[in-house]
């Protein structure tokens, strides 16, 4: 990326707790403009087919409920 960190911004950032790292990784990508970072042609492409078969099949899939308290029961 070109972009060498801060060596004592990261210092003080691995003194943080996980919570609390993790509280500022979202902060910062909360700064993130989606903007600035565009999907390739290939991708959207991709996107777009797999919305259109989930629309053509709405019985496939499982809910993000499912899903969750899947990978809930995994990590306990």
């Amino acid at each position: 990326m070109g972009f060498m960190v801060d060596q004592s911004l990261l210092a003080q950032a691995k003194r943080l707790s996980v919570a609390e790292r993790v509280e500022l990784a979202d902060a910062i990508l909360g700064t993130v403009d989606a903007e600035s970072f565009p999907v390739s042609a290939e991708v959207a492409a991709l996107i777009d087919a797999r919305i259109a078969e989930a629309d053509a099949n709405p019985g496939l899939g499982r809910s993000w409920e499912d899903v969750s308290a899947d990978l809930r029961s995994r990590i306990r």
